[in-house]
């Protein structure tokens, strides 16, 4: 649910222009569960490296590579030995088939009598968000504000331009698959929005927050470390992670399948 709301906040994959595709760069992300404690909830790397980017939850097992030139996602969990693939058409394709589904039922709700107009408002506000948008240039704080979410967004100006949209682009596909692998009562149409408001700033985030009223209060805070170079470490994460793409002994499986495969063990953690 984390990285759903958050995209790892702040957390994708890019179009990216020629001139990204050859820089290297990484992020570092933690996630606080503000009602819960002082202890991140969740950490995150996500690093950028010759025209593909690295996304790993070392919790998780998990390790999701994005392919902006073949328009492509690859997720291994190195835990089960698996590995899926995944298109950026099939992927916009399983997000409109849910919004389909979602306007269906909306059709369905409002059709009965006495039904909750909250509800129907709150289900509406999925598929087409709006927002009040504030933003202060001297403080570069950005808020979108409803009654069913608002964002808080604290940035930085200056980060290179082609660096702040390759990792907007990185959030919003991030953002799509997670709801796709794991899906949620909430769709990525709100971090979307956000994403695209960030964008228009010219903005990196530094960090935002997410309060949301649900079947529960929601308060989540990301923080985001950006860094222009990779570590040996960094590197060596690479290569392993290339390794099981190209070991024989690394099941591949559909997206249906790794799905069955992967979620037993994931669902009850937060992403």
């Amino acid at each position: 649910m984390l990285r759903v709301f958050l995209g790892v906040v702040v957390a994708g994959l890019c179009a990216m222009a020629t001139s990204c595709a050859a820089q290297e760069f990484r992020v570092y992300t933690r996630v606080w569960d503000l009602s819960s404690g002082d202890q991140p909830v969740s950490r995150s790397l996500t690093l950028w490296h010759a025209g593909k980017i690295y996304d790993v939850i070392h919790s998780q097992g998990e390790v999701t590579i994005l392919e902006p030139s073949q328009r492509r996602v690859t997720i291994i969990n190195s835990d089960k030995g698996v590995q899926t693939s995944v298109d950026f058409d099939e992927l916009k394709h399983l997000l409109q088939v849910a919004e389909e589904r979602l306007a269906q039922q909306i059709q369905t709700l409002e059709a009965k009598p006495n039904s909750s107009k909250e509800f129907s408002n709150h289900l509406r506000f999925q598929l087409r968000p709006q927002f009040t948008k504030h933003y202060d240039s001297q403080q570069r704080r950005l808020s979108l504000e409803s009654k069913t979410l608002t964002y808080e967004v604290r940035g930085q100006e200056g980060v290179r331009a082609e660096a702040v949209d390759s990792y907007l682009e990185y959030a919003d596909w991030a953002c799509r698959l997670n709801f796709v692998l794991h899906p949620q009562p909430v769709f990525p149409t709100a971090r979307l929005e956000l994403n695209q408001q960030i964008r228009k700033l010219k903005l990196f985030p530094l960090e935002v927050k997410l309060r949301a009223q649900f079947d529960r209060p929601l308060q989540l805070k990301a923080e985001h470390e950006l860094s222009w170079a990779l570590d040996n470490l960094d590197r060596d994460k690479i290569h392993h992670w290339e390794s099981l793409l190209r070991n024989p002994k690394t099941q591949s499986l559909t997206l249906p399948e790794y799905q069955r495969a992967v979620l037993s063990q994931t669902t009850a953690k937060a992403r």
